[in-house]
């Protein structure tokens, strides 16, 4: 779903004063201004729509900044997966095979059995996907960068080729992409488009990773929202 921005005029905008023209970002400023701006808000939505191969998949996440680590809960395609005070579960696929008991934690300081172990990998790859924006991050680490107007009135458009192995060994990538995934699978360059509003707000962030095509849209900033551990009854 995309969030179409305001115009950003003054109080007396009836009185035929123009809209508020958004500031341009430099490459240094791009990251540290929106991540300050989502903080500010303190929660999101991202919708992200996935194509690849076959038919698009669609995985819907609400994000809550606080503390050392963000809190999400996210599903699509029949998963789900929630970060709360740092401890992860998931459900859905292979995770857990008991329909009473749908959800599996995963805590990667206890050593664990090779299924349960099965079920923490599947689980961490269902984080990533809640990680999208975390993308943004990478700017300072572009080899290329410009800006355009967006087609929304009061937007931005960016475009920035990421290096991967330098954004990641600073760890400016977040959770989405590790450096230690980057080397496992050679990865080096990504081109992404992040269109923001004249808040600094995310707008849309689209990009391809090898033969797949991501689009996320952002929403519902500063909209109150639980994260919460699933029941203990619900948890194998």
């Amino acid at each position: 779903m995309l969030l179409a921005a305001g115009c950003g005029g003054s109080d007396d905008a009836s009185s035929g004063s123009s809209p508020t023209t958004p500031v341009t970002l430099t490459q240094a400023d791009f990251a540290p201004k929106v991540q300050e701006a989502l903080k500010a808000k303190g929660t999101f939505r991202v919708v992200t729509v996935t194509t690849d191969e076959g038919a698009p998949a669609t995985f819907t996440t609400d994000v809550k900044l606080s503390g050392a680590t963000a809190d999400v809960a996210g599903s699509g395609e029949g998963n789900s997966v929630v970060r709360v005070g740092g401890q992860l579960y998931g459900k859905g696929g292979a995770i857990s095979d008991d329909p009473k008991k749908p959800w599996a934690k995963y805590d990667p300081t206890v050593v664990q059995d090779p299924m349960a172990a099965l079920s923490g990998v599947m689980i961490r790859m269902l984080l990533v996907q809640t990680m999208t924006y975390e993308l943004i991050g990478g700017a300072s680490y572009a080899t290329n960068f410009t800006s355009a107007p967006g087609a929304t009135a009061g937007t931005t458009e960016y475009l920035m080729t990421i290096d991967l192995p330098k954004a990641s060994a600073a760890k400016a990538l977040g959770e989405y992409l590790t450096a230690e995934t980057v080397a496992q699978q050679k990865l080096t360059g990504l081109t992404a488009k992040v269109t923001i509003d004249k808040d600094n707000l995310p707008i849309r962030l689209d990009f391809e990773q090898g033969t797949a095509k991501v689009i996320a849209d952002f929403s519902n900033f500063g909209t109150p929202v639980t994260i919460a551990a699933p029941p203990a009854a619900e948890i194998a």
